[in-house]
């Protein structure tokens, strides 16, 4: 992150932190009487919730703590849900030992979204929620917490990732608010219930606790894919030891080249996921190949040719990795059609993979081989910049080398071994 993305963000959170204590101090000092066993038992609900999130992605987590919070929304005073949402939550980030910034930033976060939303709600019939009066302002009341919760959370993700707020919050966070949405609805199912016969909320232990298990069951599961396959893929490199740690090294430039060129978040984290798996396909590779000193024969190179097929068929039946399929398959394609395995060119390679044949090709040319020891760091980038137009792509090239350049040139040794793909092609840089 940039100093200057740094000291936007700090004061984006200091400014947050300033008017979320506001909304707090002002519920404080206009506390309204009211019957306070509901509000416990359902703050006390929501802290339990909070407690048990579910990670979706690196930056982002939902609970379903939310359709509580809405419910005291739609339920209580302003005074009283503002109170409510803040004390489970910073109670929750607490236990949870999260650092204080944070502590403090998601405790007035949500205590705006739910003066926002409570006001919001305050336009409405008012009196006990029933569903014919008072169905339209909840939904308008939700969105309003939906969006302020989303937009706020969002704008700091981009600010400390040097992304553009928009980008984050309609791609990167899409996932996260599609989870969130659908706890909207039974927010304002729990304040019907309320509304009538209060006791009756236990009935909604039950279904809460599957939901919190669908989320976490559904993460788990991708998570263990993800996690087999990168392990696989690490057990393919480690086969040689000229290849050892590749597929890591690759991700990281790939990934580097993607923020390089000011590609969203959403964008690099499928960049980097595919990197990490690119060479799956090289798992049906026997030994004599792998290691063999001399020319391939010409089966032998139809052999070698056929990894990034092999990789893609691999991983097609994973929801997870279906976006990175053309990135696996396509990243020994050439600018100018020559590669393999469709013969495309220019625009017809997707971008992503565009960038995994310039990382690709840079840590195959910084590595020792069996045949020869590893290019200097400045000869690599030599034979980027002459394939640039006919193996590579021109702007990624660029890209690539201005990120080395501002990173002082680091290199990480040792990558791949494409077992004599890069000689056998005619013409190629690499």
């Amino acid at each position: 992150m940039s100093q200057q993305s740094q000291s936007t963000a700090r004061i984006f959170i200091s400014l947050t932190i300033l008017v979320g204590a506001g909304v707090i101090a002002w519920a404080l000092l206009n506390i309204q009487p009211v019957p306070w066993v509901g509000p416990i038992v359902l703050g006390t609900c929501a802290l339990i919730a909070d407690l048990f999130p579910v990670r979706l992605s690196e930056d982002g987590t939902v609970s379903v703590a939310a359709a509580l919070d809405f419910a005291a929304v739609i339920l209580f005073p302003p005074q009283v849900s503002i109170l409510l949402v803040a004390a489970a939550t910073g109670l929750s980030d607490i236990i949870g030992r999260v650092p204080i910034i944070r502590v403090l930033f998601n405790t007035s976060q949500l205590a705006i979204s739910a003066a926002l939303a409570s006001k919001v709600y305050a336009l409405g019939p008012g009196g006990v929620f029933s569903f014919q009066t008072h169905a339209l302002w909840g939904l308008i009341s939700g969105l309003m917490f939906l969006l302020s919760n989303s937009l706020l959370t969002c704008t700091v993700i981009a600010l400390t990732q040097g992304q553009r707020p928009i980008e984050i919050w309609l791609q990167g966070n899409r996932e996260m608010l599609l989870h969130d949405i659908a706890l909207y609805p039974i927010g304002m199912l729990v304040a019907l219930v309320y509304s009538y016969d209060a006791p009756a909320l236990i009935l909604f232990f039950l279904p809460m606790v599957i939901i919190y298990v669908s989320f976490r069951n559904n993460v788990l599961v991708r998570q263990q894919a993800q996690a087999v396959l990168e392990t696989l893929a690490d057990i393919i490199d480690c086969r040689d030891p000229y290849t050892a740690e590749h597929s890591r090294r690759v991700a990281k430039y790939a990934t580097a080249i993607a923020r390089q060129m000011g590609l969203s978040e959403n964008i690099c984290q499928l960049v980097q996921a595919s990197a990490r798996i690119h060479d799956l396909g090289k798992v049906t590779w026997r030994d004599d190949l792998l290691f063999k000193p001399g020319k391939l024969t010409g089966e032998e190179m139809e052999r070698v040719r056929e990894h990034p097929v092999t990789g893609a068929r691999i991983v097609q039946g994973l929801a997870h990795y279906q976006k990175g399929v053309p990135l696996i398959r396509h990243h020994h394609e050439w600018i100018d059609g020559s590669g393999y395995p469709d013969g495309l060119r220019g625009d017809e390679i997707p971008l992503g993979a565009r960038i995994l044949a310039v990382a690709d090709a840079y840590d195959a040319m910084t590595a020792d081989r069996p045949y020869r020891k590893a290019l200097p760091k400045e000869e690599a980038l030599k034979r980027l910049v002459a394939g640039a137009g006919t193996q590579f792509d021109s702007v990624v090239v660029q890209a690539f080398i201005e990120w080395v350049e501002s990173h002082g040139g680091e290199s990480h040794g040792a990558a791949e071994e494409e077992v004599a793909a890069a000689r056998e092609l005619p013409g190629e840089v690499v």
